[in-house]
């Protein structure tokens, strides 16, 4: 892939992922740091993200980028792949589907690993509740908007995003339960060798 041009910094198996998903699938070398998840807010981000966040880009001229959507668009913009004609009803969709995944399902998939983050222990169950609820109604939405990609035949990052939150369900059995496309999909997306280089690279936890 020559020359390393950009590098991630983030966390094995969490947002990072896309970053990793598209530059493996438009074939952009990259390198990664594995920040400390035990740090709140570690030194490696701290000039990085006000807040300390991943996954935040560095750019082969130093510029930063950090939230997720902002990556995504730089990547595809600047490659010019896995999005759809700019011309086109499909670059729209694209974005809408984009958009509700990042304000919808990313918050609801937070709250439920992190409800401690928002409430005190007693309320905690109730708002994992509501996350999931919220998720169900939207998964139906793209269980009948999947064919089989969020674009149709196009594959685009909104599909890798798709992938990457799917992943993080506590429930996959629900999950998939009555979603025969959404399951068919996320074994699709598993199955793409640049998926599966990225997942085979993570590090894993000492046991």
């Amino acid at each position: 892939m020559g020359s390393i041009n950009y590098k991630i910094l983030g966390r094995a198996g969490a947002g990072s992922l896309i970053a990793e998903f598209l530059f493996r699938e438009i074939g952009v070398n990259y390198e990664i740091t594995f920040v400390d998840p035990k740090k709140s807010k570690p030194d490696d981000l701290s000039s990085a993200h006000p807040q300390g966040k991943i996954p935040t880009l560095v750019c082969p001229d130093q510029v930063l980028i950090f939230e997720t959507l902002a990556i995504i668009n730089h990547i595809t913009d600047r490659y010019d792949k896995l999005v759809p004609d700019r011309q086109t009803p499909l670059f729209d969709r694209y974005w809408q589907f984009l958009s509700l995944l990042a304000t919808s399902i990313y918050p609801a998939y937070h709250r439920q690993h992190h409800s401690r983050y928002y409430v005190k222990e007693e309320s905690q169950s109730d708002l994992i509740v509501r996350a999931q609820k919220e998720q169900s109604e939207i998964y139906d939405y793209i269980e009948k908007e999947l064919n089989p990609y969020i674009c149709g035949d196009l594959l685009t990052a909104a599909d890798f995003y798709l992938y990457m939150l799917l992943r993080w369900d506590l429930y996959k059995n629900a999950l998939y339960q009555d979603r025969p496309k959404l399951k068919s999909f996320a074994n699709m997306m598993r199955n793409r060798p640049s998926v599966v280089t990225v997942l085979d690279n993570q590090p894993r936890k000492k046991t």
